[in-house]
């Protein structure tokens, strides 16, 4: 997968890794995707909920201590907005 953007979220506590997806997201096109690399534990978690609210196409894979957090804006067949 090639990502457009890479959102730096280490070492940040919920709810800023989400905040800083959607400033992210704020500037990118529906298909697009970004990837956001967290320390956070709950992360997974939260952007599951974020992307399901938001329509967004998400999954994750641990790096070591990092997860790294793979969210596809407004998948296609999704209730996202626009």
């Amino acid at each position: 997968m090639s990502f457009v953007e890479t959102v730096d979220a280490r070492g940040k506590r919920c709810p800023m890794p989400v905040l800083m997806a959607k400033r992210a997201i704020a500037m990118r096109e529906q298909g697009d995707s970004i990837e956001v690399l967290a320390t956070d534990p709950a992360a997974p978690s939260d952007f599951e909920t974020f992307a399901k609210l938001e329509g967004h196409s998400v999954s994750w894979e641990r790096r070591g201590e990092v997860l790294a957090i793979a969210l596809t804006l407004y998948a296609v067949g999704a209730g996202g907005g626009g």
